[in-house]
C-alpha cells in the first residue's frame, strides 16, 4: 500500500514540477533553431558576485528553457502562434501582462499550485524572431523588477 501511495505522490509531483505540455508540444511540431537550458545548478553559477538579492531570486527556479525561432526558417504563421497561446490559458497558465515594445510583443503567463507560482512562460514575437521562454519554478516577479531596477541604476552611474 505504501508503494502506491508513494508512486501517486510521485505522478503529482512530477506533473506540479513539469515544463509547459503547449511549449513541448508546439517544440515538437516547429524545432527551434537554437535553444538555452539553465538548470538550478547553472543558475547558481550565474551569480559569480554572491549577490545575495539574486540568489534569493534565482532559489526556487527549477529549469529555465529559451528556445529560438527564426521566422524566416520556420513554418508556422501567426494561427500557430495563437494556438500556442490559446492552449497556454487551456493548461492554466493565467496572463501577467502583454507589453508591445519596439515591434515586439511580449505576452507573460503564469500557473500557480496551492497559491505558490510553479510555472512561468514569456513568448516574445516579433517581425523575425519568436522566442519561448519557459520556467519550472517560481520566481518573486516584483523582487525581479527591484533587482533589475538596482541594476539599471549601478550600470547608468557606475562607481
Amino acid at each position: 500500500m505504501r508503494i502506491v501511495f508513494f508512486l501517486l505522490f510521485l505522478v503529482i509531483s512530477a506533473e506540479s514540477f513539469t515544463q509547459s505540455k503547449s511549449i513541448t508540444r508546439f517544440r515538437s511540431n516547429f524545432k527551434e533553431n537554437s535553444n538555452l537550458f539553465f538548470y538550478s545548478s547553472t543558475l547558481k553559477m550565474l551569480n559569480t558576485e554572491n549577490n545575495p538579492e539574486l540568489a534569493e531570486m534565482l532559489k526556487d527556479i527549477e529549469e529555465i528553457r529559451v528556445l529560438n525561432y527564426t521566422k524566416a526558417e520556420q513554418h508556422f504563421n501567426g494561427d500557430d502562434i495563437r494556438r500556442l497561446k490559446s492552449s497556454l490559458k487551456e493548461e492554466e497558465y493565467n496572463d501577467l501582462m502583454v507589453i508591445q515594445e519596439n515591434g515586439n510583443s511580449v505576452n507573460l503567463y503564469s500557473r500557480e499550485r496551492r497559491g505558490k507560482m510553479v510555472g512561468f512562460v514569456a513568448v516574445v514575437d516579433n517581425r523575425e524572431s519568436l522566442v519561448l521562454i519557459d520556467l519550472v519554478g517560481s520566481i518573486d516577479v516584483k523582487k525581479f523588477m527591484e533587482l533589475k531596477q538596482k541594476l539599471d541604476i549601478q550600470k547608468d552611474n557606475p562607481a
